[in-house]
């Protein structure tokens, strides 16, 4: 009896434990693996597990379609595991000028719904420019 009651325990334990394959929780800064910016004001940002972030900028970063790297400052503790959050920025470089640093004011997960959406509104800017 007293087996079957540790077996119980140890199955609840496993099954209220967070999942490594549960969605992300946040986008980690040691995690960053790419980066697609879809404006000036909006990146679609990739980790090292295919786990896709929307960063939205508090105002436009010019030139962000054409850079080829960001880097991310954080606020938080300085670990790889810190999560890029509000407040936060990326970092460009510009030949000639500098870098620019342009303010976080929000990440989350990107779902199947807001890819959709970008499409769609990419699909209806393509259509009104011919």
């Amino acid at each position: 009896m007293k087996k079957h009651i540790l077996f119980a325990i140890a199955g609840l334990a496993v099954l209220s434990a967070p999942s490594a394959f549960a969605a992300p929780s946040c986008l980690q800064i040691g995690q960053i693996y790419n980066f697609k910016a879809l404006d000036d004001k909006t990146l679609i940002v990739e980790d090292n597990f295919h786990n896709k972030f929307r960063v939205a900028l508090l105002g436009t970063c010019p030139g962000l379609t054409f850079k080829e790297g960001i880097g991310f400052k954080t606020f938080g503790p300085h670990s790889s595991l810190t999560c890029v959050s509000g407040g936060d920025s990326i970092v460009t470089r510009n030949i000639g000028t500098g870098g620019q640093r342009c303010a976080i004011r929000k990440v989350e997960p990107y779902t199947a719904a807001m890819m959709k959406a970008d499409q769609d509104a990419a699909a209806a800017k393509k259509a009104a420019e011919h």
